[in-house]
C-alpha cells in the first residue's frame, strides 16, 4: 500500500506503514504498471531522506518468470565534503530484477538480477531492493555544487561565502629542493 493511505471510519486518511509489495498471485500474464509513493521511513531510511520515495514499476509476467523494472525518485539531505554545508540532492535511479519460478533455466541471466520464487508466491516485497538501490545511488563524494570552493584550512572561512585574509602557506622549507626538482 502507498502512503496515500486508507480512510478510517471517521473519514480521516490514515498513513499505512506497510512495506513496498506487489501482489503477483492472480495477476494475469502480460505487462502491468504500478505507481507507489511511500514515506521514506517505511522503506527503512533515516533523517537523511526526509522526502517521500516515488516508485514506478513495470512488471512483465510470463508463465515462467516475472521481469520487474523499477524507477525510483527521492532526495536526500547531505553534508558537503568540502564546505560542510547541508544541501539537498535529488536521487533518480532504477533497477531491474528477474523473478524466476523454481526449476526454470537461469544460465542466461546475470545472477545479481535474479531471484528464485515458488509458483505459489503471493507477493513480491520490494522494500530491501529499493532501500539498497537508493543507498548505492548516493555519490561517494558529496558536493553541494561541482564548483564548491571549500573551507580555508587556516581560519575555516567558507570560501563560497567570502574570501579570507590568510596568507598562502609556503610549506616546509626542508622540501624546497624536491619542489624545485618537480618544477624543472
Amino acid at each position: 500500500m502507498s502512503i496515500e493511505g486508507v480512510k478510517n471510519s471517521m473519514g480521516q486518511v490514515k498513513k499505512v506503514n506497510d512495506a513496498a509489495k506487489i501482489r503477483v498471485s492472480g495477476l494475469s500474464i502480460g505487462i502491468h504498471e504500478f505507481h507507489f509513493v511511500y514515506d521514506s521511513s517505511v522503506l527503512g531510511f533515516d533523517g537523511n531522506f526526509p522526502k517521500q520515495v516515488e516508485i514506478d514499476a513495470i512488471l512483465d509476467k510470463t508463465a515462467h518468470q516475472i521481469l520487474l523494472k523499477v524507477n525510483l525518485r527521492t532526495s536526500g539531505r547531505f553534508q558537503c565534503d568540502r564546505c560542510l554545508d547541508e544541501f539537498e540532492q535529488p536521487i533518480l535511479t532504477s533497477y531491474q530484477i528477474f523473478y524466476l519460478y523454481h526449476g526454470t533455466e537461469t544460465a542466461r541471466i546475470v545472477q545479481d538480477e535474479l531471484q528464485i520464487i515458488g509458483p505459489d508466491t503471493v507477493e513480491i516485497n520490494l522494500t530491501e531492493d529499493i532501500h539498497q538501490t537508493i543507498l548505492l545511488s548516493v555519490p561517494l563524494k558529496l558536493l553541494c555544487s561541482e564548483d564548491c570552493k571549500g573551507l580555508c584550512p587556516r581560519c575555516g572561512a567558507n570560501w563560497n561565502l567570502r574570501l579570507c585574509n590568510c596568507k598562502e602557506d609556503v610549506g616546509d622549507p626542508r622540501l624546497q629542493g624536491l619542489k624545485d626538482l618537480l618544477n624543472n
